[in-house]
């Protein structure tokens, strides 16, 4: 029977959790399909222009989700995890901030320094300013793509890493940790009722 940790992020937190992570999940989908496949040009432009749009959404969320987080400090975690497992799971958000911040702010030096010089308009609402003095800087250029390019792999590692991890407490240490982040009630019931 696994033990239920029922000390729960608070719901801005949890939403956050789950936007970021459904709309980096995107992210990374989109970015494989404009490195890999072949489109018509022009809806490889619009593909690229919303693939922007949301890296700055990303970015707005993850100042937003680092000054809610400075307020609202997350929860503990379960007392019966092994201490090598708090010191990882510590490691691994760490790992996970920086490359959340990291994504985005490579993305954005490379279309700063772009030699084409194309501008940003998100979700055609209003446009993004470009890093000021980079423009048309092919080696900065070359250097954030390449750095976008490992960090999403690296990324990429590290969430499937954070996924297993919480699939290894629930059925190695027996303790379900996904109450912690989801936010309905009903939901928290179920889930304790099953184990």
């Amino acid at each position: 029977m696994s033990a239920v940790s029922n000390t729960k992020y608070n719901l801005i937190a949890i939403a956050l959790h789950w936007v970021m992570a459904i709309c980096f999940f995107i992210m990374l989908g989109a970015g494989f399909a404009m490195s890999n496949l072949e489109f018509d040009p022009s809806l490889k432009f619009q593909i690229y222009q919303w693939h922007k749009s949301g890296g700055v959404l990303l970015l707005l969320a993850f100042f937003f989700r680092i000054v809610w987080r400075l307020f609202k400090p997350p929860p503990p975690l379960p007392n019966g995890l092994p201490a090598l497992d708090v010191k990882a799971a510590k490691l691994g958000h760490y790992g996970l901030y920086a490359l959340m911040i990291a994504m985005p702010l490579t993305g954005w030096l490379m279309v700063s320094a772009s030699v084409y010089g194309l501008p940003t308009i998100v979700f055609d609402l209003f446009e993004w300013p470009h890093i000021p003095g980079i423009a048309g800087n092919e080696a900065i250029e070359n250097i954030a793509n390449r750095a976008h390019f490992i960090l999403g792999i690296l990324f990429s590692l590290m969430i499937a890493a954070h996924i297993g991890a919480v699939i290894k407490h629930h059925l190695k240490d027996k303790i379900n940790l996904m109450p912690r982040m989801i936010p309905w009630r009903k939901a928290y019931k179920n889930l304790k009722e099953k184990d």
